[in-house]
């Protein structure tokens, strides 16, 4: 098996969680690679539905699971979901030493700031800025005897920032240090057990000829280079992260799939050509049960967009699709794609590179008629079947977007539930 990737190929919320869970069986390690808990991954684990924001979704498969070092740590959110985890199965855990934390501050500021492009309010990008800035903690600095001192020494060094920003009152800042300290040192003896070099455990297992599969989070389309900036997130979600997230040696590379519904969600602002408003688009929302999992927000619904998804096949080198959602289709009296974009009367031969130009974008349409509704029953007596039985227009609809794309449908998605998942090759 080697190393697989699975990655989102539009604006997150595509089915990621639903789709590693259904792989990882196959797999001797999980390993998530970038952001935190911004990331809500919807299992469905013995009839009940679970929402993991931080353990990758092997974990249900009782599969060892990485929490790389390309990942931004609450390390109190993190504790929850061990603890919700342990009632329903062994769980296997490391955590990489090299992930970085997220204090209360960062939060705040997220809060504040993170309004004006739709972020979660989870604080990551404020932490992923102090990464960068080289001024933040990681999980290895808040699980040792020094603990408290290097985090009251770390907030020392923000005090003016967190003051003039109106994060924390002069008069309430000492206060303010101590029990951030008291409370994060707490919560570092409490997961010390689980926390190590992480890349030597994945390098290790890849010498060995096992077999890794790395979860990413949000969608090539959130990516902090190559999505629609600056309504983007704060790491790269694009399959090259996952070396940068782990530490892992890209020799050992299988395959990428890249995860697309069968028609394109949204969370947040910015820009979305695509977008179906009115009694279409809040059908979609109903029927496919289009909200957050992690904030519960609504999310905006829309055709699905071909021309950029052939631009996150190129630049995160998908080499194959699973496409899910494929059931919500029917409920569309005209199922639409989107070919291409229109930006100043003239085709445009790429996919825009900023926000600022996709809002002047005009999508191009191919119509694909109405797609066949098919019972549960239905869909599972296709199973193990050939593409060639799926009705006509389910076929027509798949091949054109395998011609389209240049890349396979190999996994189809049409329920929540690891046994609502077809397979082809």
């Amino acid at each position: 098996m080697g190393e697989i990737i699975v990655v989102g190929a539009q604006w997150g919320d595509e089915g990621k969680g639903k789709v590693v869970d259904f792989l990882s069986k196959n797999a001797d390690l999980i390993v998530r690679f970038n952001g935190g808990g911004n990331a809500g991954h919807t299992i469905i684990y013995n009839g009940e539905e679970i929402k993991l924001h931080y353990i990758p979704s092997g974990a249900l498969n009782e599969k060892f699971c990485v929490l790389g070092n390309g990942m931004v740590i609450n390390p109190e959110e993190l504790i929850k979901e061990i603890n919700i985890l342990k009632e329903k199965c062994e769980i296997n855990i490391a955590i990489s030493r090299k992930a970085q934390v997220i204090f209360p501050y960062h939060t705040k500021i997220d809060q504040e700031k993170g309004k004006l492009i739709g972020t979660t309010g989870k604080g990551i990008g404020p932490a992923y800025a102090d990464k960068m800035l080289r001024q933040n903690l990681r999980i290895g600095d808040i699980v040792g005897e020094e603990a408290e001192k290097s985090i009251k020494e770390n907030i020392n060094k923000k005090k003016d920032e967190l003051i003039i920003g109106g994060i924390v009152q002069e008069e309430e800042f000492e206060q303010f240090k101590e029990k951030t300290a008291k409370t994060y040192a707490a919560y570092g003896k409490e997961i010390a057990k689980y926390v190590c070099d992480t890349e030597s455990i994945i390098n290790a297992k890849l010498k060995e000829h096992e077999s890794i599969l790395f979860e990413g989070a949000q969608g090539a389309m959130l990516d902090i280079d190559f999505g629609t900036y600056p309504f983007v997130t704060s790491s790269s979600t694009i399959a090259q992260g996952a070396f940068v997230g782990s530490g892992a040696n890209p020799f050992y590379l299988n395959k990428i799939i890249g995860i697309s519904k069968a028609y394109t969600t949204k969370v947040g602002g910015g820009p979305f050509p695509t977008e179906i408003k009115g009694e279409d688009g809040d059908l979609i929302r109903k029927i496919g049960n289009e909200f957050g999992a992690t904030t519960g927000r609504p999310r905006r619904v829309g055709y699905l967009d071909l021309f950029a998804l052939k631009y996150t096949v190129e630049v995160s080198s998908i080499t194959e699709i699973a496409l899910t959602k494929i059931d919500i289709l029917p409920c569309l009296k005209e199922v639409k794609v989107c070919t291409g974009y229109k930006i100043n009367e003239e085709m445009a031969n790429y996919y825009p590179s900023s926000a600022e130009d996709l809002e002047k974008a005009t999508p191009e349409y191919v119509s694909m008629g109405q797609i066949e509704y098919l019972s549960k029953g239905e869909w599972n007596s296709l199973i193990g079947k050939p593409k060639e039985k799926l009705p006509k227009g389910m076929k027509n609809y798949i091949k054109f977007i395998e011609e389209y794309s240049g890349i396979p449908v190999t996994l189809l998605s049409f329920g929540p539930g690891r046994e609502n998942t077809i397979v082809y090759g």
